[in-house]
Parts: C-alpha cells; sequence; structure tokens
C-alpha cells in the first residue's frame, strides 16, 4: 500500500516507531486479505522488526526520496531471432530528484545473496535506468544500486543482546545498498537477453536444468538450487531432474543415518 504520505522530519522522531508500527499493521491486514495467508505473532515480530531496522539504516537515504513505485515501460521491442514482440515493464522502488537522479531497486535479498547474482541485477537495473532516461531528455543517472532489507545476522543478534554498544557497531558495519555502474554501451545486449528469454516463453521451451544444477549451491546460500529454487514450484513432482534430485538426497540421507548408527555401534563397542 504506497498511498500514505508522512513525514519522517526530525521533529516527529517521538512518533517514528509509533507511525511504523500503523503502516506495517494496515499492510499486514491487507496483504491477509487479499492473499489469504496469515503468519504466526513470531514471525509478524521479526517481520516488523525488519521494516524498522531498515528504516533506521536507510533513513538518510528515505527522507531524499521523491518518488518511489516508479512505472517503467518499454514497448515494441522485438525478439532477436523470431522478431517476437514484447513490452518490456518494471519498477524502480526509489528516485531520488534533488541534486541527483538515483535509481534504486530494493530486494529482500540478503547482500551474499545479491553478489552472487550480481550480472542479473545489474543488467536489471541498466535496462531500466535506459528507459527511465528515455522518458524525458533532461533525466540524467548520476547512481544505480541494489538495496537489501535482509538484516544481516550479526545485526539481530546484537539487537537480541539488548547492549547499545554491540548494536551501534553492528549498525555501522551493515552496508545494505550495492552501487551499480551504468553502461549504455551494453544496453543493446541486455535488451537482447530479455529478448531470447521471450522467444523460450513464447516457444513453449521450458526445459529444467540437468540434476547436477541442482545439486549444486546457489551463490550467497547454503542451499542447493533444488532446494532454494526448485522446490517452489508448482510442477516439480513431474520433473525428471527433480525427481532424481530428491531421490538422489533422500540416499545420502539414509547413507549419512547409517553412518552415524555404525559409529554409535562402534562407539559402544
Amino acid at each position: 500500500m504506497d498511498d500514505y504520505e508522512y513525514s519522517f522530519t526530525t521533529e516527529n522522531d517521538g512518533l517514528l516507531e509509533e507511525k511504523l508500527k500503523e503502516f506495517f499493521e494496515a499492510n499486514f491486514q491487507y496483504l491477509k486479505e487479499t492473499n489469504g495467508h496469515t503468519i504466526d505473532s513470531r514471525m509478524k515480530e521479526f517481520a516488523y522488526r525488519q521494516v524498522l531496522c531498515y528504516w533506521k539504516k536507510n533513513r538518510n537515504l528515505i527522507e531524499k526520496a521523491t518518488r518511489s513505485e516508479v512505472k517503467l515501460s518499454l514497448p515494441e521491442q522485438q525478439t532477436p531471432g523470431k522478431n517476437y514482440s514484447y513490452t518490456l515493464e518494471g519498477t524502480i522502488d526509489v528516485v531520488r530528484q534533488n541534486d541527483k537522479n538515483c535509481l534504486f531497486d530494493i530486494t529482500t535479498r540478503s547482500i551474499d545473496q545479491i553478489n552472487g547474482e550480481i550480472n542479473s541485477f545489474r543488467e536489471q537495473l541498466n535496462v531500466y535506468a535506459h528507459i527511465w532516461k528515455g522518458l524525458d531528455n533532461r533525466n540524467t543517472i548520476d547512481e544505480l544500486g541494489v538495496i537489501s532489507t535482509s538484516v544481516p545476522k550479526n545485526v539481530r543478534e546484537a539487537m537480541d543482546s539488548g547492549n547499545p554498544e554491540k548494536i551501534e557497531k553492528a549498525f555501522e558495519e551493515w552496508e545494505p545498498v550495492i552501487d551499480m555502474e551504468y553502461s549504455e554501451d551494453e544496453i543493446a545486449e541486455m535488451i537482447n537477453n530479455f529478448g531470447e528469454v521471450v522467444e523460450k516463453i513464447q516457444d513453449c521451451n521450458f526445459k529444467a536444468p540437468d540434476t547436477e544444477k541442482l545439486l549444486t549451491v546457489v551463490p550467497g546460500t547454503n542451499e542447493t538450487y533444488g532446494n532454494h529454487i526448485c522446490s517452489n514450484c508448482d510442477i516439480r513432482f513431474s520433473c525428471d531432474s527433480y525427481r532424481k534430485y530428491k531421490n538422489q538426497k533422500s540416499d545420502e540421507h539414509i547413507y549419512s543415518i547409517n553412518e552415524d548408527l555404525e559409529n554409535e555401534t562402534e562407539e559402544e563397542n
């Protein structure tokens, strides 16, 4: 819900957390009623704390933002191979337009995950920036960046400790913004990459990755591709690669249990 307007300036510091809580609760109720899902009180409090931490860390940036949820569109594009027509659409979450034009994409992914997929984020942001420039000849790009709303483990642990010094140190070390470079020279290639994806969709080319791919660890996480990506797919059990992946992981689990039992037996003897 982006209809709220509220001035989070210094004189409102006393009402800050109260207003954030109010906005959070309104969004929570809206999402619950819209999606038909809810979360327990523990997860809800965890979610609010993430919002509060994000605000406190990025306050200077947020206060300078003049627009958010800016809709972008690049119509009448043609795919490189088969000339399918398509439109590129996206949303820039924050645009600051006072002394600079700074475009930011906000994501719930962690810093490690962003760095693991840095080329994808850079490509997407560059295309969005290109569209933004095309909206008005006066538009220039001074900064590009990705903002991670994910609260790092050391910040969560510091807050749990209640120690002001630990909390201050953890917040100082936290760098949620990753700067990106804008390259107009690469835009054509980047848009071409989007076009290749469109062709695969139009041609119903949905070939699943090999099982070996599903066993690899996703950059920036401790999870395999099969668990981190494929476990969210509704048709995963109709996928040969995923079934083989699950069978292999099950065999590894059984082997691990048997090995533990053998070790316990040897220790007892």
